[in-house]
Parts: C-alpha cells; sequence; structure tokens
C-alpha cells in the first residue's frame, strides 16, 4: 500500500510537472556538427534531385509542435523561444525541437504548423508539408484543447479532398508520429497494463490510417523516450540527483514493446497484401538514454552537469519545474540555457534536442535504404 501511495504521489507530480510544460516554448538545438549535417544534406539533396521536393507530415504532441498550441498560452509565452527565433515561437523548448532537425536531414525547411497557414501563396506555404502536431495531443485523450492523434490526421485528410495535396506529392512524402506519453498521465502500475494496450490497439489504427487513407508511403514511428529519466518524474531531487525513476521507465518499456510488435503487424500486412508503404521505428527511448548520458560528461560545465536539472526553476532555483506565466514570471531562467539538456521538466532544451537528434541520425537513414 506505501509503494502504491509513493506511485500515486509520484503520478500527481508527473501530471503538475506536465502543466509547466505548456508554459515552454522550442528552438534548435546547440552548434550544428557540422560533418554530420552536411552528409545528411547531400544525401538529401541527391534524393531530391532524382525523386523531387520530399514533403513532411508531422503527428503528434509536444516534443514535435511547432506552433498549433493555442495563442497566447503554454508555449506562446515568453521566456520561451529566447534561443531561437529570439521569441515564442510556439514549441516547447527555448529552441528547436526534434521536427526542425528531422526536417533539417532531409534538407527541407522545418514544415509550417497547420494552425499558421494564411491565406495567399498557400503553394509555397505548403512546399514542405505541414505540421498538425499540438501540445497536450495523446492517442486516446488530451490534456489540453488540442486534438488527439487521429484529428490531426482527419486534418491532412481534409486538406487533400479539398486538393492541396494530390498523389505525386504524398507518394514522395515522409510521415513522423510521436506520442510521448499524455495518454498515462494518470496511469498507475495497477492499471499501466491495460491502459498500454488500449493505446497501442487505436495507435496501430492511426498509422494504418497514414498508409492506406492518406497515402503516405513512408512512417517514422517514434517510440516513447525515457519518461522515467524526465525532472517531473525525480520532482524536486532533480535538482542535485540524475536518478531515473524505474516504475515510469517499466511502463514506457512496456509501451514500446507492443508499439514495436504493431508495427511489424503493420510491416508484414503490408507485405502480404501488397500495400505501398513501410514503418519506421525510431528509438527515442533509446537516443534520450545516449544523449542524457554523453550529456553527463562531456557538458563542459560542472553547474550543467546533471542532465534533470532543469533550465527553467520556481523560487530562485531552490525548485525544478518553473512555469511561465509572461512577462511577471517569478520563474528564473539559467543564464547558458545551451549548456543545459533540459529546458522544463518535460522538454530538452534545443541542445538537448541536437544531442537527441545526433543519436537518432543513423536511424533517419532508413527513409532512404526503403527505395
Amino acid at each position: 500500500m506505501e509503494k502504491r501511495q509513493r506511485f500515486l504521489s509520484v503520478s500527481f507530480l508527473f501530471f503538475f510537472t506536465t502543466l509547466a510544460v505548456w508554459f515552454a516554448c522550442p528552438q534548435i538545438g546547440a552548434a550544428d556538427d557540422h560533418r554530420t549535417t552536411a552528409r545528411a544534406r547531400r544525401d538529401a539533396r541527391e534524393h531530391h534531385r532524382h525523386n523531387g521536393h520530399v514533403k513532411l507530415f508531422v503527428f503528434g504532441d509536444s516534443y514535435v509542435d511547432t506552433g498549433n498550441f493555442e495563442p497566447n498560452n503554454g508555449s506562446w509565452l515568453p521566456p520561451f523561444g529566447r534561443t531561437f527565433p529570439g521569441a515564442p515561437s510556439g514549441r516547447f523548448s527555448d529552441g528547436r525541437v526534434l521536427t526542425d532537425y528531422i526536417a533539417d536531414f532531409l534538407g527541407i525547411r522545418t514544415p509550417i504548423a497547420y494552425q499558421q497557414i494564411r491565406v495567399g501563396n498557400i503553394s509555397e506555404q505548403l512546399k514542405s508539408g505541414v505540421n498538425f502536431a499540438c501540445g497536450g495531443t495523446g492517442i486516446v485523450s488530451v490534456i489540453s484543447k488540442g486534438p488527439i492523434l487521429g484529428d490531426q490526421i482527419s486534418q491532412l485528410g481534409q486538406m487533400i479532398r479539398h486538393r492541396f495535396y494530390n498523389h505525386t506529392d504524398l507518394n514522395n512524402s515522409v510521415a513522423i508520429v510521436a506520442a510521448s506519453g499524455n495518454d498515462y498521465l494518470y496511469a498507475t502500475l495497477q492499471n499501466a497494463t491495460a491502459l498500454t494496450r488500449r493505446v497501442i490497439k487505436q495507435l496501430k489504427t492511426d498509422l494504418g490510417r497514414i498508409r492506406d487513407e492518406i497515402g503516405i508511403p513512408k512512417v517514422g514511428v517514434l517510440l516513447m523516450e525515457p519518461a522515467g529519466c524526465l525532472p517531473n518524474s525525480a520532482g524536486p531531487s532533480a535538482m542535485y540527483s540524475s536518478k531515473c525513476n524505474d516504475a515510469y521507465n517499466a511502463i514506457v518499456r512496456n509501451h514500446n514493446q507492443l508499439l514495436k510488435q504493431a508495427v511489424q503487424d503493420l510491416i508484414k500486412e503490408s507485405t502480404n497484401n501488397k500495400k505501398n508503404g513501410t514503418f519506421i521505428v525510431l528509438d527515442l527511448f533509446q537516443a534520450f538514454s545516449i544523449a542524457l548520458e554523453e550529456h553527463k560528461y562531456h557538458t563542459g560545465s560542472l553547474k550543467y552537469k546533471n542532465p534533470l536539472k532543469p533550465c527553467l526553476t520556481q523560487e530562485h532555483g531552490k525548485y525544478p519545474c518553473g512555469v511561465s506565466h509572461g512577462k511577471n514570471s517569478q520563474v528564473r531562467v539559467c543564464k547558458h540555457p545551451e549548456l543545459a539538456f533540459f529546458w522544463d521538466c518535460s522538454h530538452p532544451t534545443q541542445n538537448g534536442w541536437y544531442e537527441i537528434y545526433l543519436a537518432l541520425q543513423h536511424s533517419l537513414y532508413q527513409f532512404y535504404d526503403t527505395e
């Protein structure tokens, strides 16, 4: 009973600190590794020369949202976006997020956020694709006013019906699907197993829709990050300890195992029924874990060595998980976000995302290997 109460208290902390995520804004990581990005760009250019301009369609939550969250709230408030572009941009970080890095890998501009599409010059706005991801999105539930994942897919379906995109556009497209755990905010050890089955069942259906209903041939599916290694899971101890929460990571591992099996089922279905489409698993859990370890030993500053200590804190830096409420916010921002791994209690800094991207980059080459 005592163990369950401790877990429930951590669940409550997880939820509370996730609210802080709503008050952050993303940006692009630290200085580029010119050798790795140059090679990726050369591959991308060669690919595009033969196959035309690739488009990227993004579905998911705050880890890949670049401007769909509700205006004047959360990721649209200072101090988010201070590193890039210099003001809140709707990203849940100080700068760039994973979407920006994947787009750069593909050799295109970051696709426009669905909510930022404006009348006039539509073809230019939609040239690189569209990002439908929105902070708070889940597979079967949401923690904000945004859509669930299936609704985001329907938004693209509506654009196709209105002929904003044709078959040729879609046949030369890549989709990224990110579900980072909003469905599990209230999970306990007792209900997590049944909830995970429900989430994976719906996610498998959603992925099938992207292949069959939308017609995108290459779908990158992100596994969940190690949620037990987020500052909100560690609580106040994140200020001085980098110890992860094993209970949360157990839930995540089960989710990822079932998701990998679901993806294999979809791949087998594509082969047996001669459907045009393939699915690529992008192991965010492993990339996150590698990046966290790398940060501990290569950050270059003892003050920022603990990756779980977020850049945003409360009460003059005494407590983690600062929440931004605009200009009058009492949140303390670290002096060097470019050295921190986490921006707030759930989201990496631009620097953190860049480190994660580098660990994930080798998997992205699968988009070319499946030609």
